[in-house]
């Protein structure tokens, strides 16, 4: 009679879970997370399950879901999902909610600002590698700044390095792992949009999980609100006549955009350490553009903490402290103004010409900050620098002290490019030209 009962009781397991996997009761391996596709009235849910099922996808202005609803269907060959919402309101939060069967996965996110919007915030972070738990407390600190402002709930700038490697379990169990619950708060309610750095490898992974709306290769740019925001792939030629520094030129040439940022993963100038040289082909390539076209950040990662650095009006941040093991900036680099061995990420605040920066701990502190001023035209390209170190939208003997300091302190080749007689007749011709106090 115990045989027979046991032998009845596996049976009935047996069905039971045959009955459970029939009826689809799959596991969520990744997400849900966002990308925001380049357009404000738009914004992409994805997510991958561990077996093929069908997935209803809702949303709406509440937890009623109400707005809209749809069946989404595997793509690709490794049970992946993806759905663009459209119809959205700008600048408006929106909840979402995935089911399938009995299970459920939800999440919010803000619309992206009107095109003709002056403010908008946004949040930059980098080298999320390795250690989990540290990427995990800053994504903590992450969710409680958009959670107390939704403002902040818009976009997420990554710079590269989001794993040790490219590998399917380097994805599963970093950057998209679910035994961290702010990791899964962040990415379901936040669009992260980001460059390859170096260990991304041939970055197969990372066009499989975020299909951006690439360019080329893996570089793009896309305006959000008054800003405009290029990502750039260095580990695709970007140097003289290469068709990526081509694009890079007409894409700065052309925005409207007064707020201009580049995004990138090996820094041009920052505090050394880490083995980590400062990359020439920045210096060479990318800061002549910024001078030229009024590019006021370029966002680096690749070096595990905090460093910022000023070069002709142009803020170079390192922004490596995401959760990748930390090493110690060197002290008296060039042009850095503030270096830190510290988690962090970054708060950018725009409100019509201002912009405030913030560099926040996992524990809220903030510990670096500045606020950039533009000028009704944009910054001068002549326009250096002023009393606090930034550009202050004149033309003045600060900036002839910036020059002139930078001739003498020029010994090598870089100085074709960094400090030449061109700058001091661009100097010349706005000093020239100006007839107002903002000469003094």
């Amino acid at each position: 009679m115990c045989c027979v009962k046991r032998n009845m009781f596996v049976s009935s397991l047996v069905l039971l879970l045959f009955v459970l996997h029939g009826v689809g009761i799959t596991a969520i391996r990744k997400g849900p997370y966002l990308i925001y596709p380049k357009n404000n009235n738009q914004m992409t849910v994805l997510w991958q399950l561990d077996l093929t099922a069908v997935c209803t996808l809702a949303w709406g202005l509440d937890t009623t879901y109400s707005t809209g609803s749809t069946s989404v269907s595997e793509y690709g060959t490794d049970h992946q999902y993806k759905y663009t919402i459209t119809g959205l309101a700008p600048g408006t939060r929106y909840y979402y909610r995935i089911t399938q069967d009995i299970n459920t996965y939800s999440g919010s996110f803000l619309a992206a600002p009107a095109t003709d919007a002056t403010s908008v915030k946004f949040l930059v972070y980098g080298d999320t590698r390795t250690n989990v738990a540290d990427h995990n407390s800053v994504c903590s600190r992450i969710v409680s700044t958009f959670t107390a402002d939704p403002n902040y709930q818009s976009v997420l700038l990554h710079m590269g390095d989001w794993n040790y490697t490219d590998s399917e379990t380097d994805w599963a169990d970093q950057y998209f792992s679910r035994a961290y619950s702010p990791i899964l708060q962040m990415l379901s309610g936040i669009p992260v949009h980001g460059c390859i750095g170096n260990h991304e490898g041939s970055a197969d992974g990372f066009k499989k999980y975020w299909p951006y709306p690439f360019q080329a290769e893996t570089y793009w740019s896309f305006d959000y609100g008054p800003a405009h925001i290029a990502i750039v792939d260095q580990y695709t030629d970007y140097t003289s006549g290469s068709a990526q520094l081509n694009w890079l030129q007409n894409d700065l040439q052309t925005s409207t955009k007064h707020w201009k940022f580049i995004v990138l993963h090996e820094p041009g100038w920052s505090a050394a350490g880490g083995g980590h040289p400062n990359n020439t082909d920045v210096q060479t390539y990318i800061q002549p553009l910024c001078e030229q076209y009024g590019v006021q950040f370029v966002l680096a990662g690749h070096n595990h903490y905090y460093a910022r650095a000023i070069v002709n009006g142009v803020q170079h941040i390192t922004a490596g402290g995401g959760g990748a093991p930390l090493t110690d900036p060197a002290t008296g680099q060039s042009n850095v103004v503030f270096a830190l061995e510290t988690l962090q990420f970054c708060k950018i605040n725009i409100n019509g010409s201002r912009l405030n920066f913030e560099s926040v701990k996992p524990d809220g502190t903030v510990f670096d900050s500045f606020q950039l001023t533009l000028c009704d035209n944009g910054i001068s390209p002549a326009d250096y620098t002023g009393p606090e170190g930034i550009p202050d939208c004149k033309v003045d003997y600060y900036d002839l002290a910036v020059l002139t300091a930078g001739w003498l302190n020029c010994a090598d080749d870089l100085c074709t490019h960094l400090v030449n007689f061109n700058d001091f007749a661009l100097f010349a011709a706005h000093w020239l030209d100006c007839t107002d106090a903002s000469c003094n």
